[in-house]
């Protein structure tokens, strides 16, 4: 059975007219004839009741045949119409500690500019979860710390740019009038998170602060809201980045470190989406621009 067969029967079976389908199909009527009898001896039963080429008339078992043929081709356009005027969806993943709204909705503009039918869909997650929903395959893509992607070699990297470090405290920390400088924080805790790659950023943090001639001292809590909590209600301090969604509290204040980390776009290498190439091209050169 071949698709020549079903539209040389649908179109019979629509016209009940050999001669006629044959001439809509641009076929010779013999070759029309052939074609559904190949199909009959295939289904293992007779189509039409042939009176002559111009006149036959479907069977109980043709009818039931057409019927589902036709549902099958208009089934058929119209995924294929629903795929041609589409674009996969991005499953973009993203740290939930940041608020990237200074760029990405300039990013998607400008890969709708190019494709109109360009989808995306998010999901926040913590840096480390991050990395497992895209091994598992649960994302397409990831904006992530370059540190927390460089050791898994099943991704594709891109590093786009590099945020800057900041110490963050609040108005209730005690003699917050007094803070300056980065020297000035010796004698509060800094508060992390619960990951190991970011006790690992946190102790290559340490040779920065050899400029400010003291170490930190590193207090671990469960997880990053946490350490906002902690920080909000004048418990200590953090080390976090310029991209992290409390800066935009109140009562909230920072002072910047002389340290910056790479931030990297990731996917899997094996991915076939083309939508990740799009949003990627989109991205680097949304950093090109602003960062030149």
């Amino acid at each position: 059975m071949n698709d020549r067969q079903i539209e040389c029967f649908l179109e019979a079976g629509r016209l009940l007219n050999f001669t006629r389908a044959a001439e809509n199909l641009l076929l010779p009527q013999p070759a029309v004839s052939r074609y559904i009898f190949a199909l009959e001896k295939e289904l293992g039963t007779q189509l039409f009741l042939r009176e002559s080429s111009r006149k036959v008339v479907l069977t109980e078992a043709g009818k039931a045949y057409y019927n589902l043929f036709q549902r099958t081709a208009l089934e058929l356009s119209r995924a294929k119409q629903m795929l041609s005027n589409s674009s996969p969806s991005l499953r973009l993943g993203i740290s939930k500690s940041w608020s990237t709204s200074a760029f990405l909705p300039e990013v998607i503009a400008r890969c709708r500019a190019i494709d109109p039918n360009f989808r995306i869909t998010y999901e926040c997650l913590s840096f480390r979860d991050l990395s497992a929903a895209l091994k598992e395959n649960r994302l397409d893509a990831v904006i992530s710390f370059e540190n927390y992607l460089a050791d898994s070699p099943e991704f594709e990297l891109e590093r786009f740019t590099s945020i800057q470090r900041l110490i963050v405290y609040s108005e209730l920390l005690p003699n917050y009038e007094q803070l300056m400088t980065p020297a000035d924080f010796f004698r509060y805790d800094f508060l992390i998170a619960d990951d190991p790659l970011i006790r690992k950023l946190v102790a290559e943090s340490e040779s920065t602060f050899q400029a400010y001639h003291f170490v930190p001292h590193f207090r671990t809590v469960p997880n990053h809201e946490t350490v906002i909590l902690y920080v909000e209600n004048g418990g200590g301090v953090a080390l976090l980045d310029q991209w992290c969604y409390a800066l935009h509290y109140p009562r909230l204040h920072h002072i910047s470190i002389d340290e910056h980390l790479p931030v990297a776009l990731a996917w899997r290498r094996s991915t076939g989406v083309s939508s990740v190439d799009l949003f990627r091209e989109c991205l680097v050169e949304w950093f090109q621009q602003h960062t030149s």
